[in-house]
């Protein structure tokens, strides 16, 4: 008798057992103690770089930082306006996981904003209204701001950081050409040795030497539209 109840409680156990083994949602038998899975990690598609097109030029990275220039020879033929297209067209492509930073110069230089910031869309319309507001005068005082952007970059823990530098002439500051100062100040400034790529937007070919050296010394690119 003692036999036959314990045949029968062994026959229910392993009835009972294999139903909830049996049960798992996709019909594959499991361990009910492992885990099912489940989503794959995000932080992937965050340090993923983006490919951005400036005034015709393909630039490849996690985060982007402009000097612009607003001297007085930019209004002569409607550059800055152009600038201010461009500008606003790439900040847009930008997705929010990509950081950026814009500084603008002419006599002296004025930054949107001293720190890198997301290119969340809050911040993507600020530094457009900002760019928008920008007015044509003065000199072409492209040492101290290229410094001034690089400290900005420098602040970023992206991976890819790009410098994008935009002028239409070389140099020249109160009347005097400061090429040979502003190449060894950003170079000097640029310890972390991102890429300084330099965009000419000029007819004339006179500050064509100056953008070019600056871009080799500093691991860029020289672009000059058509």
């Amino acid at each position: 008798m003692r036999l036959l109840i314990l045949i029968l409680a062994l026959v229910t156990v392993a009835s009972t057992t294999g139903w909830i083994v049996g049960q798992a949602p996709d019909g594959v038998r499991r361990p009910l103690d492992l885990p099912s899975g489940g989503s794959g990690d995000d932080d992937d598609d965050e340090d993923a770089p983006e490919t951005i097109n400036f005034w015709g030029g393909e630039y490849e990275g996690d985060a982007f930082f402009w000097c612009l220039d607003k001297s007085c020879s930019m209004g002569w033929n409607g550059e800055i306006e152009q600038l201010k297209q461009e500008f606003t067209q790439t900040l847009n492509s930008l997705s929010s996981a990509a950081e950026f930073g814009v500084v603008a110069f002419s006599g002296g230089h004025v930054v949107w904003n001293p720190m890198p910031q997301r290119a969340n869309p809050a911040n993507k319309g600020s530094a457009t209204a900002w760019v928008l507001a920008l007015n044509a005068a003065g000199w072409t005082c492209i040492g101290p701001a290229g410094v001034a952007t690089l400290n900005i970059a420098n602040q970023s823990s992206k991976q890819m950081k790009q410098v994008l530098i935009l002028s239409d002439g070389e140099p020249y500051c109160d009347g005097a050409n400061t090429a040979t100062q502003s190449l060894a100040d950003i170079t000097a400034a640029n310890w972390q040795r991102m890429p300084v790529n330099t965009i000419y937007i000029a007819t004339d070919t006179g500050g064509i030497a100056f953008m070019q050296q600056l871009a080799s010394q500093n691991n860029g690119t020289f672009f000059q539209p058509n």
